[in-house]
């Protein structure tokens, strides 16, 4: 079994972490490809997608707003005991199932300067 974690950012991308989100994007795509090669081989590529959490990443009180780490854990096994191979929570989950229009709305709000 091979874990790797991306990032919400992976699908939206928040302009003024563009390095962080372009990184995110591409380990998203590298484990879609990782796991469908390493599937002939019966080798399981799990791809971890957390949102922002409340944790002080960036600053104490940033995100005081978000999801408990707590929470957060309790999805990301529960989601492994149903064998899924795309764990996602909150933010993370509506934008990893959205569509075009949902993620341009979402793009605009998180990047307001240009809309």
């Amino acid at each position: 079994m091979r874990i790797i974690v991306t990032s919400g950012l992976a699908f939206v991308q928040l302009s003024k972490l563009s390095v962080y989100c372009a990184t995110k994007s591409l380990f998203h795509s590298f484990s879609y490809s990782l796991r469908h090669i390493l599937k002939l081989r019966n080798i399981e590529v799990i791809e971890i997608i957390p949102p922002a959490l409340n944790i002080d990443l960036g600053g104490m009180g940033l995100h005081d707003g978000q999801p408990a780490v707590s929470d957060f854990v309790d999805a990301v096994f529960q989601q492994m005991k149903e064998e899924k191979s795309e764990i996602t929570f909150g933010f993370s989950e509506i934008v990893a199932k959205a569509n075009p229009e949902t993620i341009q709305a979402i793009l605009a709000g998180m990047n307001p300067e240009f809309s």
